[in-house]
């Protein structure tokens, strides 16, 4: 398989997946590849499709725990994908670009609208993949359409009524496509405003989440009439930990890797937190973090 790969620079073997999560942690992946556009992307998939390997496609592995025996199979990460454009009130982003580079583009062109997701930390393409949100605005609320690559190449297309979205999921959840761009509809506003509202939405996330530390953000969906960090914190949980891994002091919602927390410590706790809680309240919490991998 090296040899047949040879010919793509941009890849790379055994590569601990450790150097690209959010978490620090998880083990290697036997192949990982960060193509430079769409046509490389194209090119190497055809080839991991014709040896039969197991692929799979990340964006900025914000929400992501890779296990700690890493992933048999390609890994593609999308971030050198970060093309973007504006056209009247309207951005389109290409799927690897973050969405803090998204919010400064539009700050930059007047465009309001992407204040409040300014400081997801993840790509366009995992943001519209899992619908993220943020202070009440999700993608949902300012999507208009987007593109993705099927199973035999073809560059389709979806208009915002047909990603399905829902809680955290959308159309393309647990399915084998690539969202290539995604096209968001702003408002002009006057930039001093936007800049405003920007600064106080990152102010509000420094003094209510543990910023300073490795982690997913928040680990669980919200369960309906409920916020599963307030479950967590009223079960009492707040700074649990094992052995690097710890539920947050400052927001119960967040497990952050204190320093040399493995990707079993910190599912360690997920699953120790989904029996209390259950145990206690009888609400099932979700993980909407991906979980991946050989244990």
């Amino acid at each position: 398989m090296k040899i047949i790969l040879d010919e793509f620079e941009f890849v790379k073997f055994n590569e601990p997946m450790s150097n690209y999560t959010a978490y620090k942690t998880g083990g290697p992946a036997d192949i990982l590849a960060i193509p430079e556009d769409t046509a490389s992307l194209k090119k190497l998939l055809v080839v991991l499709k014709e040896n039969q390997m197991p692929t799979y496609v990340f964006g900025n592995c914000t929400n992501l725990i890779v296990r700690d025996k890493g992933i048999r199979g390609a890994v593609i990460l999308t971030n050198r994908l970060n093309g973007i454009e504006v056209k009247d009130n309207i951005i389109t982003a290409s799927c690897g670009i973050s969405m803090a580079k998204l919010a400064a583009f539009a700050y930059e062109k007047g465009l309001s609208g992407m204040e409040a997701v300014s400081g997801i930390p993840g790509s366009v393409g995992g943001a519209v993949y899992m619908n993220a949100g943020s202070y009440g605005t999700s993608m949902e609320d300012i999507l208009i359409s987007s593109q993705y690559l099927d199973e035999e190449m073809n560059i389709c297309s979806l208009s915002k009524s047909e990603h399905e979205f829902g809680c955290r999921k959308s159309f393309y959840t647990d399915k084998n496509l690539i969202i290539l761009n995604a096209s968001f509809v702003c408002t002009h506003r006057d930039k001093k405003d936007i800049k405003k509202d920007m600064i106080e939405w990152a102010k509000k996330r420094k003094s209510s989440q543990p910023l300073e530390y490795p982690s997913c953000g928040s680990v669980f969906k919200r369960p309906v009439g409920y916020y599963a960090g307030k479950l967590i914190e009223d079960a009492g949980l707040k700074g649990y930990s094992v052995n690097g891994a710890e539920i947050s002091e400052k927001h119960a919602g967040f497990i952050i890797n204190k320093g040399n927390a493995s990707s079993k410590d910190i599912l360690t706790i997920i699953d120790f937190i989904k029996t209390v809680v259950y145990n206690k309240y009888k609400v099932d919490l979700e993980p909407e973090v991906r979980i991946i991998g050989e244990e």
